[in-house]
C-alpha cells in the first residue's frame, strides 16, 4: 500500500517534539497537540480538495517541480530548536500553504486557533511546519522519483475519506469552509498506482507510488543528464586540444613545433662549399658573383 499520510505526518510530532514546540510557541503542550491534531487532517484535506479541482493536480505538480528542497527539513525536530529557525522554515514555505488554501488560509488558521486554544499565529506556524514536511516529501518525489499529476491525484483521493474522518468534530467550521464533504475515496478496485509498493518507506523515500508515465519521465531525465555530461566532456577535450597547439604571437595561427628555420646568419657560405657547388654544376667560376648572365665572375673575363 501507499504511504498512509495522516500517520506519516503524526509521527513527525513526537511527545518530545510537541514539548519543544510548545515552549518555542509559548503554548501549553496540550493545546499545541490539539492544534497539531486539527492541522494535519486540515492540511491533507485541503491539498486533496486542491487536486480535485480541474487541472489542480497538474498545477500542484508544476509548483513542486520549481521548488528547491535542499533546505526543506526531513523532520520537524530539525527546525524547532529556536523561534528563529521555526520562523525561517514557515516563512520559506508559506507559498505552499497559499497554493493549497488560497484565500481561505487565514480563516483556516483562525478556526484551528479557536478549536485548540492556541494563538492564531501559533496555529499558522503549526500548519506551516506540517506543510513544509509534506511539501518536501512530495517535491522530492516529483523531482527525483517521477511523481506525476495522475499518481499524486490517485494517492490523495485514495485516502480522501480518511482525511475527512480524521478531522476533529470541533473543526466542523473548517470542514464547511473547505467543503470536506466532497472528500470521498472513489469506490471500485484498487488502482495499480495506489497499491504499488514502488518506494521504500523511509523519511527520504516514503512509499509514494509513481505511474508508468513517471517511470518514462525519470528515464528521459536520466538519459538527458548523461547526454549533457558527454557533450561537456567532448567540449572540454576540444578546448584542451586547442590550447595545446603551438601558436605564433602575431595572428594565433598554429605552427609546426618540429620545424626548424635557420637564419641567414648560420647559412654555410664558405669558399669550400661554393667550390663544391660550382663543380657539381659544371661551373668554372663563382656563379654568385655579380656580372652579366653567364659571366658572373667578372674577375675572370679575358680582356
Amino acid at each position: 500500500m501507499a504511504v498512509h499520510l495522516v500517520s506519516y505526518l503524526k509521527e513527525q510530532f513526537t511527545p518530545a517534539t510537541v514539548d519543544k514546540l510548545s515552549v518555542a510557541l509559548s503554548e501549553s503542550p496540550d493545546n499545541t497537540l490539539k492544534a497539531i491534531n486539527g492541522a494535519l487532517p486540515t492540511l491533507l484535506g485541503g491539498i486533496t480538495r486542491r487536486v480535485q479541482a480541474t487541472g489542480g493536480a497538474l498545477t500542484l505538480v508544476n509548483f513542486l517541480d520549481k521548488g528547491d528542497y535542499s533546505k526543506t527539513p526531513l523532520d520537524v525536530s530539525q527546525v524547532i530548536d529556536t523561534t528563529q529557525a521555526i520562523d525561517e522554515t514557515t516563512a520559506a514555505d508559506r507559498e505552499f500553504l497559499d497554493h493549497v488554501f488560497g484565500d481561505n488560509l487565514t480563516r483556516t488558521a483562525e478556526l484551528i486557533s479557536v478549536y485548540s486554544g492556541t494563538k492564531p499565529q501559533s496555529a499558522m506556524t503549526i500548519l506551516g511546519l506540517a506543510g513544509s514536511i509534506l511539501m518536501g516529501v512530495l517535491g522530492r518525489q516529483e523531482q527525483e522519483k517521477g511523481l506525476t499529476a495522475d499518481s499524486l491525484k490517485t494517492l490523495l483521493l485514495g485516502q480522501a475519506t480518511e482525511f475527512r474522518q480524521a478531522l476533529p468534530s470541533g473543526l466542523d467550521g473548517v470542514g464547511s469552509l473547505l467543503e470536506f464533504s466532497e472528500l470521498v475515496t472513489p469506490t471500485g478496485p484498487q488502482t495499480e498506482v495506489q497499491g504499488a509498493d514502488n518506494l521504500s518507506g523511509t523519511v527520504i523515500n516514503p512509499n509514494i507510488p509513481k505511474s508508468t508515465e513517471g517511470d518514462r519521465r525519470q528515464e528521459n531525465v536520466r538519459w538527458l543528464r548523461w547526454a549533457m555530461i558527454a557533450i561537456a566532456v567532448l567540449i572540454l577535450a576540444l578546448l584542451i586540444q586547442k590550447c595545446s597547439e603551438n601558436q605564433n604571437g602575431t595572428d594565433g595561427i598554429s605552427t609546426d613545433s618540429t620545424a626548424r628555420v635557420e637564419s641567414n646568419a648560420v647559412e654555410d657560405t664558405s669558399a669550400a662549399t661554393k667550390e663544391s657547388v660550382r663543380e657539381a654544376h659544371g661551373e668554372v667560376g663563382d656563379s654568385t658573383a655579380s656580372g652579366p648572365l653567364g659571366i658572373r665572375d667578372s674577375s675572370k673575363i679575358n680582356r
